[in-house]
This record gives structure tokens, C-alpha cells and sequence, in this order.
């Protein structure tokens, strides 16, 4: 994507996306807009790849906060992309929530195929404490399965 045209094209579909809803947020994304490599980083979690990570990270977040939504504020061209700056909101249990991240995103054939998110969680964190119910099992998320995602069978050389 050499052509800032394309970027631009991009970026208005990625808002169109995150203003869509729960609803139609992954009929949006996936796979038009999302590369079957993905590679998604952000703060406190574990990297999610592919289409599967990429849906099992959002619907974390879209079953804590099931009116989240987003809207593009800045974005600018890269070499490789684009970077973006997202202001997300909505509410877990009847606490208000917003996040403004920078997204620093690779594309390939205009499809994200990689994303680094760098973001202030705080906001997040305070609203799920204040309502553990509903914020504790999405803080708690990343956790789950981590022997799984990270265990080195018996006998395995260490990476070390």
C-alpha cells in the first residue's frame, strides 16, 4: 500500500468498523479488513493471532462493555500503514469508560497484519474494579489458558 489514497480508504473503513457496533463489528472486520496472520499486541495481554485471536479479544471486551464503540480521532501514513488514534467508550455495568489508543498498524493488500496498541488500560482497570462482577473476568482474560498458550512439553529445550 504505496498510495495514500488506499490509507485513507482504510482508515475510513477501520472507523466504519468501530462505529458499527457488537452487532456488526466482526461481519465488518473479518475477513475483509483483517489478514488471516493477524498479530495483535497490547497492554496486559498476551499477543492474539489470526482471525480466531483477533475474535476471541474483541469478544472479551464486547461481552464486559456490549455498547463499545469507537471513533477515529488522527490518523497519519507510514511506510508500511498507518497509525491511528482511537478513542474507544462505552460502559461496563453502569460504569462510563474511555480509552484513547495509538495504533500503530502494518497492512498488507489493505488488511491489518499486524497492530501494536499503545494505550493507558487505567481507565478500564478503575471501572472493572468498581464493578468486579462484570470487570474481573476481563481482567482475569488474559490469564486464563496461559499454561496452555506457554507450556513447554517434558524434555523441551528451553528458549533460553
Amino acid at each position: 500500500m504505496r498510495d495514500g489514497t488506499d490509507r485513507a480508504t482504510f482508515v475510513d473503513r477501520f472507523d466504519a468498523g468501530w462505529g458499527a457496533g457488537r452487532e456488526r463489528f466482526f461481519e465488518h472486520f473479518l475477513p475483509a479488513l483483517v489478514d488471516e496472520d493477524v498479530r495483535l499486541h497490547q497492554p496486559l495481554m498476551p499477543v492474539a493471532r489470526g482471525h480466531a485471536g483477533f475474535r476471541e479479544l474483541f469478544e472479551g471486551l464486547f461481552a464486559a462493555m456490549p455498547d463499545l464503540r469507537g471513533e477515529v480521532l488522527d490518523w497519519r501514513p507510514l511506510p508500511d500503514g498507518v497509525e491511528i488514534e482511537l478513542a474507544i467508550h462505552g460502559t461496563l455495568a453502569d460504569v462510563p469508560v474511555e480509552i484513547v489508543t495509538r495504533d500503530r498498524i502494518t497492512l498488507r493488500d489493505g488488511c491489518i497484519l499486524e497492530r501494536r496498541a499503545q494505550l493507558n488500560p487505567l481507565p478500564l482497570v478503575r471501572a472493572a474494579l468498581r464493578r468486579p462482577r462484570t470487570g474481573l473476568p476481563l481482567l482475569l482474560r488474559p490469564l486464563r489458558g496461559l499454561g496452555q498458550r506457554y507450556h513447554r512439553p517434558h524434555g523441551s529445550p528451553s528458549a533460553g
